[in-house]
């Protein structure tokens, strides 16, 4: 069963409301890699800009464009 954006993105909503916020690229980039995220999803990630996130909806927004298949 292939993985489609909506099922990426709840995945990674799930694994980001475990951290506590406001969190900076690396403990977002951390947590998606201990929670084994998806290849793709884990490359968006690191192409974060740089800077504090204060929820999961601002990192989803954030995320360069891209398939959130693995």
């Amino acid at each position: 069963m292939e993985t489609t954006e909506d099922d990426g993105e709840a995945e990674l909503r799930r694994v980001l409301d475990e951290l506590s916020y406001p969190a900076d690229k690396v403990r977002i980039v951390i947590c998606a890699e201990v929670h084994d995220l998806g290849t793709d999803l884990r490359r968006r990630l690191h192409h974060l800009p740089h800077r504090r996130y204060s929820s999961p909806s601002e990192v989803v927004a954030a995320l360069p464009s891209g398939t959130t298949r693995p």
